[in-house]
């Protein structure tokens, strides 16, 4: 017995529902690799940025205590001239700032290590603003502050994205 050829028609399903199939099946091979990903989430999203269009021009990374009056949200002013410097190379480039903040300081003295890793990461945004960088450019984020985050120090990254053209 010899079956019909197959035609659109027979099918019973529209040409299209192929196409989404395999669309929903990319999509879930694009989360399943986030979820998987275990290395550093930073070079993730600088990865992912650069794949869609926006590529990092400038990074600052480096331990927080130093920029800062000890056990305090308030800036050196060496620190403080250098983020105004750099918010005004971003409005200068038409840029957006972002500011990581990764573990608490043990040294907090007026606060506890949280509300001085927030104090801290807003003081850095608040100077870059000062540079001329419109607050709606600058995105802040503050991570790694329970014990699971592993780090005995507060590090700052700071984060300057152009637009591709």
């Amino acid at each position: 017995m010899r079956l019909p050829p197959l035609t659109t028609e027979s099918r019973g399903a529209p040409r299209w529902a192929l196409s989404f199939a395999d669309l929903c099946l990319v999509l879930l091979g694009f989360m399943l690799l986030l979820q998987a990903h275990r290395g550093n989430p930073a070079l993730l999203s600088a990865g992912l940025r650069a794949a869609f269009g926006a590529a990092p021009s400038y990074s600052v990374d480096e331990t927080a205590a130093p920029l800062f009056e000890p056990g305090e949200a308030v800036l050196l002013e060496g620190a403080r001239t250098r983020f105004a410097e750099f918010g005004r190379e971003a409005m200068g480039r038409h840029a957006s700032v972002r500011v990581d903040s990764i573990g608490t300081d043990a040294d907090a003295r007026r606060f506890d290590a949280w509300e001085l890793a927030a104090a801290r990461t807003a003081a850095i945004a608040r100077a870059i603003q000062s540079g001329g960088l419109g607050a709606e450019r600058i995105d802040l984020s503050i991570t790694g502050t329970g014990s699971a985050g592993g780090t005995r120090a507060q590090h700052i990254r700071v984060t300057m994205t152009s637009a591709r053209d």
